[in-house]
């Protein structure tokens, strides 16, 4: 049977990998993303953001295309971007809540510690009754 230092020893690592997780994430954010439109010569760059960093003409004779080719043309660009983006942060369930998963563990902690104590306390006043003879 654990002890309460073991116990808490445990929770304390739980609450470390944890944290683990939440510098992980933060440091894993999803790169740039970069879409090309109109055979390559306009480029839109999604920031780690997911918002729009750049756009880039790449030649310059687009913009000689007309209006109604460039605004359908950057669409094309953006929403390729966007999906680009959204792959690379899809998953199939939803990301979990790190914050809440931390104050849930340290709830955790905390109670058991609490009736690791209230149960060492009541079996310190049986063993004291046992040993006087009571």
């Amino acid at each position: 049977m654990f002890g309460e230092d073991e116990i808490a020893q445990q929770l304390a690592d739980a609450r470390s990998a944890l944290d683990d997780v939440r510098r992980h994430r933060q440091d894993n954010q999803v790169p740039p993303v970069t879409a090309e439109a109109a055979d390559g010569r306009i480029k839109i760059t999604l920031g780690a953001d997911g918002r729009v960093e750049r756009f880039r003409f790449v030649e310059e004779r687009v913009l000689k295309e007309g209006t109604e080719f460039l605004e359908e043309e950057l669409r094309k660009a953006v929403n390729a971007a966007l999906d680009a983006r959204a792959e690379s942060l899809s998953a199939d369930a939803p990301a979990p809540d790190l914050d809440a998963l931390g104050e849930s563990i340290a709830k955790i902690q905390d109670q058991g510690l609490q009736r690791m104590r209230e149960m060492s306390a009541q079996i310190s006043t049986v063993m004291k009754k046992l040993q006087s003879g009571a």
